[in-house]
């Protein structure tokens, strides 16, 4: 059996270790160790080389992470965008890339402009293991489909997986866009080091990713985070973006302020003391405060992470919302704005690539029953 994925582990925890220390450190053998060292090594993804010591003795041979000799892709598709990261194997960004959806009810179409954007992250990036797209809507994970999608019709019930691995030539997985921004705050962002982590995006609509006990929750047909769906009436007929712009006009009988009207309008405007806009935006507050106390007592997480453009500009309905929770459940959890903003999905999505990047070194030279320190990894654990 071939142990280099968990030497792999190792070194992703900790960059360089010599020989004896991975012995220490994995439980395997000497020989075992340098058997994964050198398949490791022939794949280009360590480099081995003496260490510098003042001591006497032999110096040991220090085995090193080569991050930069292979690299994963993680893709955010919505329904107006998509956006491409390329990142090494410890996370860190090395090219991006962004294209503009323009007929989201073909999914031939949706599909193309994906790999277009996948490749031109990927163009000069040198080698790519893997990728993984995050879609906007509910996404059956392991059969690499998306049941349903009102931002992206064109994408429901056709193998979108299939299809980009034969496009982009790499393994690709699906999932859940939320649910991968969930998983990117607390592998790299706001979230980090955590174990029980809620996403909540909230902008032009309401999504929520789950990660619970390190292992992201998507319910028994990937619908778990649908929080546009709550009631008493629909959420996101409430407390959306989408829908803020005609709750203003219905309170002003339709008259309209000069210019565009959006949702990030009418909250400056009740920054100016608009009436109307203070009336909208107060009951969006209420609604939203209703949500963070129901997410925060149903699963009780460390932190709440939020995002999207209701959050991202506005101080003050953050801290509304942290006075909500800390008057309104015994064991309020730390409430904060995003670390990755606009790139949480696609982050996400690398690490869910990465994950199956490790499953595709491990089929080809077998598994093994050593587990990492899960401090570091825990929610990689994504499949």
């Amino acid at each position: 059996m071939d142990h280099s994925v968990t030497i792999l582990e190792v070194l992703r925890q900790r960059p360089r270790a010599s020989r004896t220390e991975l012995v220490e450190l994995t439980g395997l053998s000497p020989a075992t160790v340098s058997r994964a060292v050198a398949k490791l090594r022939r794949d280009g993804l360590v480099e081995e080389h003496v260490a510098e010591t003042s001591g006497t003795g032999r110096p040991p041979r220090v085995v090193e992470l080569r991050s930069g000799a292979a690299n994963v892709l993680g893709i955010d598709a919505g329904g107006t965008r998509v956006r491409a990261v390329l990142t090494d194997l410890e996370g860190n960004v090395r090219a991006s890339a962004t294209g503009i959806v323009r007929s989201p009810a073909d999914g031939t179409a949706v599909v193309a402009t994906i790999a277009r954007v996948a490749e031109k992250a990927v163009a000069g990036g040198g080698r790519v293991l893997a990728a993984a797209a995050g879609i906007s809507g509910i996404v059956d994970q392991a059969a690499g489909r998306v049941l349903l999608s009102p931002d992206l019709p064109g994408l429901e019930h056709i193998p979108v997986g299939e299809r980009l691995e034969r496009a982009l030539k790499v393994p690709v997985g699906v999932d859940n866009d939320d649910l991968l921004a969930a998983v990117g705050e607390a592998a790299v962002g706001a979230a980090r080091g955590c174990s029980d982590v809620v996403f909540l995006s909230l902008g032009y609509g309401l999504g929520a990713g789950l990660v619970v006990g390190g292992r992201p929750v998507r319910g028994a047909r990937g619908a778990a985070g649908a929080i546009a769906y709550l009631i008493p009436g629909k959420l996101e007929d409430r407390a959306s973006g989408r829908v803020i712009p005609k709750r203003y006009l219905e309170r002003t009988h339709g008259k309209r302020p000069a210019g565009r009207l959006d949702a990030k309008r009418v909250f400056r405007l009740a920054g100016e003391g608009d009436r109307a806009a203070t009336a909208v935006v107060r009951d969006v507050v209420d609604a939203l405060g209703e949500l963070v106390v129901n997410v925060a007592a149903l699963l009780d997480p460390e932190v709440i992470v939020v995002g999207g453009g209701l959050v991202r500009d506005g101080a003050t309905t953050l801290n509304a919302l942290r006075d909500r929770l800390r008057d309104s459940v015994p064991y309020p959890p730390h409430l904060v704005l995003s670390a990755l903003g606009e790139d949480a999905v696609a982050r996400g999505a690398a690490i869910l690539a990465l994950t199956l990047a490790k499953q595709r070194l491990a089929a080809a030279g077998g598994s093994s029953a050593i587990q990492p320190e899960p401090s570091r990894i825990g929610v990689l654990q994504l499949v």
